[in-house]
């Protein structure tokens, strides 16, 4: 799998991604394994993802295991 396969198409533009949502640099790499780098089964399970893919701009404060569900995001939106 190439890395293109491998990455969630928005980790360019992710702030978890771009190390811009955790102090912790060791959280940080475990939810991108989880997440951002494990290819389309990963960025499926992501809020973050899911939120992108029904046309929302996640609020900066969603992690990628919100417990949440989507529709509950957007009806506190």
């Amino acid at each position: 799998m190439s890395d293109n396969e491998k990455y969630c198409p928005k980790h360019e533009t992710c702030p978890l991604f771009q190390g811009e949502m955790l102090a912790s640099k060791k959280a940080q790499k475990i939810y991108m394994r989880l997440y951002c780098t494990a290819g389309e089964k990963g960025r499926n399970r992501c809020r973050r993802f899911q939120l992108v893919q029904k046309g929302y701009t996640p609020a900066e404060d969603i992690m990628p295991n919100d417990d949440r569900s989507v529709e509950a995001i957007i009806r506190d939106l």
